[in-house]
This record gives C-alpha cells, structure tokens and sequence, in this order.
C-alpha cells in the first residue's frame, strides 16, 4: 500500500510538471510583458473565484486569522506575485523552452536555501545532484545564444523565478497551519496575493479596462485553468510528501517545456539544451530517490 502510495506520487508529479511546462509556454503565448500587474489581477481573481467554488461545495470555507493571513502573505509574494511578475516581462524575450529550462533548477535552489538555514543534513547525493543541476544550468547560461546578450541578461533575470519558488516551498512546509488542506492553503494564498497585485496595480494607475480586457483573451482563459489544477495539485503534493519532493517537478518540467515549445512555437532542441537536459537529469537520479520531510511547525 506504501509502494502504491509512492507511485501515485510519482505519477501526480509527471503531471505537474506537464501542466506546469505547459504554463509557462502559455505565458509566453498571452504576451502580458508590457502590463504584467492586470493580467495578475485577473488571473489570481479567477483562481480566487475557482477556489472559493471548490471550498463551497466542499464545505470547507474557514476563518481568516492574524497568523493565518500573515502567512497566507508572505506564501503569495513567492508563490504569486515575485515569479509570476518577472515570467510575463521574461517571457516573450526568451524561448519557451530555455525559460522552462531555467526555472527546472528550482531543486537547486531549495537545497540551497535548507543547507543555508541547516534544516536538512548534508549528504554526498545531494551535494553531487545539486552541482550537477548547477553545471546544466551554466551550460545552458553561457552555451546558449553567443551573440544574443539580451537573451542571456533576461535568462539571468529569470532566476528569480526559481529562487522564489524554493523560498516559497520551504517557508510552507515549515508553516503549513494546522488543521487546513491544500485547498484551503491555494485559496487563502490566492485572496492575500490577489489584494496585494490590486493595491500595486492601482499605486502604477492601471484603469480597470486594462484589468477585465484581459477576460476576453481565449489564451488567457486557457492559461487561468491550467494555473488553477496546477497550484491545486502543487500544494496537493507539498503537504503530502513536502518541499524537497515536489520541487523535483521543476526538474521534470525540463523535457514537456522543450516539446511544448517544439509544439507551439516551432523552437529547435540543440545540443546545449541536450547536453543541460542530460545534466539536470542527472541531479534528478541523485536528489530523487531520495525521502526527506523538513519539520513542520505551523503558524497556528
């Protein structure tokens, strides 16, 4: 039953990690560079809508407190409003898949961010997995697009997405409130960062056009349901088996990023990117196999 437990996990991540390469081609599909906040905001209302709907008909809907939504604030600057802020500037300058490519060393960093605050020990495997992910990554950096700077300023500029992620799962996991499921934590995530991109939208002075046109894009619908299963499931598998193992979706990503950018935007797979495929996947067999759980210690 344990073993069963385990697959399934294993499987659930693989579609994670699909619905996420196919998120991130999507955003670069809509083309939000020049008004990354209006988009945010209809996004995060209709993930807010989505959720509440769930939570209703689940009669799961609950009280928001003090620490609670400290902590639902705190989760959705990184899970919301950092990454998703830079991924619509980012997007359109690079290739779909080298974005997807990038964010996959999310592990990286979340090894990174535990070893720097001590909270798991470190072993030879992951010492090894992450240097590897590490060398893809340059590879794929200073390999890729020799007489494009720009692309490669903005491939640097995207490693905040990853960066923010890894502080993201780490900060929940060791917070995760008692007594709330993940449907609950995506909702309460998705209402604190949903008034934060509002009050920032309105400081910039975006109209409320620039809000609700993006309601008629049918790539905008598309992108806002694959978003909506996406977190659903990703905060599905953190509470379930925690930060370290759901962040190897970043890993997976890599290969469905690359072939949705074959299958969208007719982008090429070059050697580098085979090379850094090759790399990555390497810190995938030594960081994967591998079961550990930071100690939760929830907000309230």
């Amino acid at each position: 039953m344990e073993k069963l437990e385990e697959y399934k996990n294993i499987a659930l991540l693989f579609v994670l990690s699909s619905l996420w390469a196919l998120h991130f081609s999507l955003v670069k599909l809509v083309e939000a560079d020049d008004s990354p906040l209006t988009i945010l905001v209809s996004l995060l209302a209709v993930l807010c809508v989505l959720f509440f709907i769930l939570l209703f008909f689940q009669k799961k809907l609950f009280k928001f407190t003090f620490k609670k939504s400290l902590f639902f604030s705190v989760a959705g600057m990184l899970a919301y409003v950092i990454p998703l802020s830079v991924e619509f500037v980012v997007a359109p300058k690079i290739e779909a898949g080298i974005l997807t490519l990038i964010i996959s060393v999310v592990p990286v960093f979340t090894l990174f961010v535990i070893w720097i605050f001590r909270l798991l020990n470190v072993t030879t495997k992951l010492l090894i997995g992450t240097l590897s992910g590490l060398v893809g990554l340059v590879i794929l950096l200073y390999g890729n697009n020799y007489n494009n700077t720009s692309a490669n300023i903005w491939a640097v500029y995207a490693l905040i997405i990853p960066l923010s992620y890894a502080f993201d799962a780490i900060f929940m996991e060791k917070f995760w409130p008692r007594n709330l499921d993940s449907t609950q934590v995506a909702f309460g995530e998705s209402i604190a960062s949903l008034i934060f991109v509002i009050l920032l939208s309105i400081f910039y002075g975006n109209k409320l056009y620039d809000h609700y046109q993006w309601l008629t894009v049918p790539s905008f619908w598309i992108l806002a349901f694959v978003t909506f299963i996406e977190v659903w499931l990703f905060f599905y598998i953190l509470n379930k088996v925690g930060a370290v193992f759901v962040n190897l979706s970043s890993y997976l990503v890599m290969p469905a990023g690359f072939l949705w950018g074959f299958l969208i935007f007719g982008e090429t797979f070059t050697f580098i990117k085979f090379i850094s495929t090759l790399l990555i996947g390497i810190s995938i067999f030594m960081i994967g196999n591998q079961q550990y759980r930071i100690k939760n210690i929830p907000i309230e």
